[in-house]
Parts: C-alpha cells; structure tokens; sequence
C-alpha cells in the first residue's frame, strides 16, 4: 500500500503532484521573508546604536532597515508578478 495511515503518499507517491508542486514552487518567486528579516535586524542594530550612544552603528542598522523593507517591497512585487504570469499561461 502506497498511503500512510494519514493520507500522504509514500516514497512511491504520485509524480504528477510532485511536478505540480515543482510548478508552483517556480510561480511563487523569491520569500519576501529575508527583506523582513532584514529590515528587523536592521531596527535591532539601530536600537543598539542609539542605546550606546554610537551614531555610526545607529546609521548601518538604518542603512539595513531601508535595505529590508525595500527587498521585502521588491520581492512581494516580483511573487505577484510570477503569479499572475503562471495563471495566465494556465488559463
């Protein structure tokens, strides 16, 4: 039997879900996690910097905010696009 007892496929699953998968996987465009993790790195540092008074490390941390948010804004952009590029070519 190629099931488990919750429903999922064993390592003889189903090949056409996995290229399903695949598809999506190339539709979705980069994680717009690393601009997140980013821009709070950056506030982290920026917090540091003000804390000790160093004005050149509040500045990197603000650098690296930007930078952040701009790769977050950047990646959620290019997704959105991959997207809907991957549903128009389906329909």
């Amino acid at each position: 039997m190629d099931e488990s007892a919750d429903g999922l496929h064993g390592a003889g699953g189903d090949e056409e879900g996995a290229g399903e998968a695949l598809d999506t996987r190339k539709a979705e465009g980069p994680d717009p996690v690393i601009g997140a993790g980013l821009a709070l790195f950056g506030i982290f540092v920026m917090g540091l910097g003000g804390a000790r008074d160093l004005h050149y490390v509040f500045n990197a941390g603000m650098f690296l905010a930007v930078g952040g948010a701009v790769t977050f804004v950047l990646f959620v952009a290019l997704t959105a696009m991959k997207q809907r590029a991957a549903r128009s070519a389906k329909s």
